[in-house]
């Protein structure tokens, strides 16, 4: 095996071209991969995402300029399989998924092992803002990056261990401002693209329009908690938990989705303190460590600060996680992603927050 190979995935931006920079400088044998997501003969217009046709371009003029071999793999069926229909699934049953984190541990880190496997390579890499770090028993875990503004680390905990263990993350270790700097000193024909949001494959944000083209909008009635009708929504798929804007109902004080029944087709809307949640219930679990144990932090969404947790229970395939202090908006759908003393130790899907009465 090539002990200083290393597939990296390059997607044509500033992060990755930097990382590519940064691994071969230090003496790797660095081989790129950018992977075609899109399937361009549908009808969505997915130019300006994340690994658009010009984001494509670009990686290999940066391939070119770094002077390292380059390949394009085409991973656009996987993604409509594991990531798209997955995601217009979990919004027909009213919940908010996260189709980055599928997307990672289902299309990009597979893919980029199936082709450091082909070339006998040891190593993946990518432009994220996160780390690996070996602990004391030689195993190497996926931790928080240095700088918690541009840590990624939520978004990487459903990658296999086996794949974590045979990743480098270069950027985990640099704040942006210094990425940036090494970026313009070497001059590596990178685009600077709008920063990735976790509907990376939406560049104009605007999922109702996507989501028109697979779900037809079926209406049905806002209630307040008492099951009193309040007015009509369009369709539970375009409504999330915590959200106030479009509801098109008068109140007194200020109305918010609480909670969405897929069952009955019926969105709960109650006032902002009613929004907080004392614990939360998580499926689909990924646990990184067999024996978890408070102090405990859990990120209930990407831009949400770490919340200490009081208690845990795991039963049944699920985890109950109660909150020292309320959380505000447990959306299910959404990933639960627990820390300990920086480093990733497991997550799931969340599915339900008891709320405050």
């Amino acid at each position: 095996m090539n002990e200083s190979g290393v597939v990296i995935g390059l997607s044509g931006g500033v992060d990755s071209a930097t990382a590519a920079w940064y691994l071969k400088s230090r003496g790797y044998d660095v081989y790129a991969v950018t992977i075609n997501f899109f399937d361009y003969s549908g009808g969505y217009d997915h130019s300006k995402s994340c690994c658009d046709r010009d984001a494509i371009a670009n990686a290999a003029r940066v391939a070119k300029n770094l002077g390292i071999a380059h390949r394009i793999v085409d991973a656009s069926e996987k993604f409509k399989r594991e990531v798209i229909e997955r995601f217009v699934r979990e919004y027909e049953k009213g919940r908010t998924p996260n189709p980055c984190i599928e997307c990672n541990a289902k299309v990009k880190f597979p893919t980029l092992i199936e082709v450091a496997d082909e070339l006998n390579y040891k190593h993946i890499a990518t432009g994220h803002y996160a780390r690996v770090i070996k602990k004391r028993s030689g195993r190497r875990f996926l931790a928080r990056a240095l700088s918690v503004e541009k840590d990624q680390s939520y978004f990487l905990y459903k990658v296999p261990v086996n794949i974590i263990e045979r990743t480098i993350f270069p950027l985990g270790f640099f704040t942006k401002e210094r990425v940036e700097s090494f970026y313009k000193k070497h001059e590596l024909g990178a685009a600077h693209r709008r920063e990735s949001q976790d509907v990376c494959f939406l560049p104009d944000g605007d999922i109702e329009r996507f989501l028109a083209e697979f779900i037809r909008n079926e209406g049905g009635n806002i209630v307040d908690m008492n099951g009193n009708v309040l007015g009509r929504h369009r369709g539970i798929h375009l409504y999330t938990v915590g959200q106030r804007k479009g509801l098109g109902i008068s109140s007194s004080k200020p109305l918010y989705v609480k909670s969405i029944d897929a069952s009955k087709r019926q969105i709960v809307v109650a006032t902002k303190e009613r929004l907080f949640s004392n614990e939360a219930r998580c499926a689909n679990l990924n646990l990184r460590s067999r024996k978890l144990e408070t102090p405990l932090y859990a990120k209930i969404r990407y831009r949400h600060p770490p919340a200490a947790v009081e208690s845990f229970e795991i039963k049944e395939g699920t985890m109950r996680i109660i909150f020292k202090e309320p959380q505000r908006a447990v959306t299910p759908g959404q990933s639960l992603v627990l820390y300990q003393d920086g480093f990733v130790v497991g997550g799931g899907i969340i599915v339900e927050g008891a709320c405050n009465e």
